[in-house]
C-alpha cells in the first residue's frame, strides 16, 4: 500500500511536531509555510525522513491552488490524503491591551490570519476529495472562551473554528472529515503567560503540555476508527477548559 500524503500548514514549533508525528505514521509529507519552512524540514529529514517544502504566500487561493498543485506533481502525486493547518504567528501571544490596538495591529493578528486560513479551507476540498481525505485545524483553545489581552489570537482562532465546522457540514457527503484539535497557549511554547487569564495551572493534569502532546491528539483524529467523526473540537488542555 502507498503511503498516505499529507501537508501541514505552518512550520513552527507546533508545526513541526505535527510534521514529525505524521512521518512516524507513515505519511509521505508537505511542509508548507508562508516564511522559510526548509530550518523544520532539515530537522525532520535529519531524523531519517525525506521532506517535500512549500514556501508560499497564503493572501490568495488561486496562487496557493498553482503552487500547491506544482508541488504535488513534482512529488508524482494528484491529491491529498490528510491537510493540517497550525499556522499561528508567535506575535499572536503578545499581550495587548484591546483599548489600545491600532488598525494595523489588528489586521496583521486578527485579519490575516483568518484570510490564510480561509486561502487553505478554499483549496482544501479539490486535493482531499478525490482520496476522501481528513483535515484538521490546529488553533488555541482561547478560540472557545476568549483570552483578555489575546482578542486578535482568540478572534482569529474562533473565526477559523467556524469556518472548519462549517467545511465540516458540507464536506461530509463528500467523505472528508474536519476536526479541529485546540490545545492551551503553552503547547505553543507561551510560558510568559503563566499566571495570566489563560493560566489554569491549579486544574489539569500534573505535568506540562507539549506540542508532542497535541501531536499525538491530532494523530488519533487520522486514525481509521475515527473515519465517522467530523465536526469536532478536540481539546487538549489537560482539563483546563471542560465545555458542555
Amino acid at each position: 500500500m502507498s503511503k498516505r500524503v499529507a501537508l501541514v500548514v505552518g512550520a513552527a514549533d507546533l508545526g513541526e511536531a505535527v510534521a514529525h508525528r505524521l512521518v512516524r505514521d507513515g505519511c509521505e509529507l508537505i511542509l508548507c509555510d508562508p516564511h522559510d519552512p526548509a530550518p523544520a524540514a532539515a530537522r525532520i529529514t535529519g531524523a531519517g525522513a525525506p521532506v517535500t517544502t512549500l514556501c508560499t504566500p497564503l493572501d490568495d487561493p488561486d496562487d496557493f491552488r498553482t503552487a500547491l498543485g506544482t508541488t504535488l506533481r513534482d512529488a508524482g502525486h494528484d491529491a491529498l490524503d490528510v491537510l493540517v493547518y497550525t499556522l499561528v504567528s508567535a506575535e499572536a501571544f503578545v499581550p495587548r491591551p484591546l483599548a489600545t490596538l491600532t488598525g494595523p495591529e489588528w489586521q496583521r493578528l486578527a485579519e490575516d490570519p483568518i484570510r490564510y486560513g480561509l486561502t487553505v479551507l478554499q483549496v482544501a476540498h479539490e486535493v482531499l476529495a478525490p482520496r476522501r481525505g481528513r483535515f484538521v485545524l490546529v488553533v488555541p483553545a482561547v478560540a472557545l472562551e476568549g483570552a483578555a489581552e489575546l482578542v486578535p489570537l482568540a478572534t482569529a482562532a474562533e473565526t477559523l473554528r467556524a469556518l472548519a465546522k462549517s467545511a465540516a457540514r458540507r464536506w461530509a457527503a463528500d467523505g472528508i472529515t474536519v476536526n479541529i484539535v485546540t490545545p492551551d497557549v503553552f503547547a505553543y511554547g507561551a510560558e510568559h503567560l503563566r499566571g495570566t487569564d489563560v493560566d489554569r495551572g491549579e486544574a489539569v493534569l500534573p505535568g506540562p503540555g507539549t506540542a508532542a502532546d497535541v501531536a499525538d491528539a491530532m494523530s488519533l483524529l487520522l486514525a481509521p476508527a475515527a473515519a465517522r467523526l467530523t465536526g469536532t473540537t478536540l481539546i487538549v488542555d489537560g482539563g483546563a477548559l471542560m465545555t458542555p
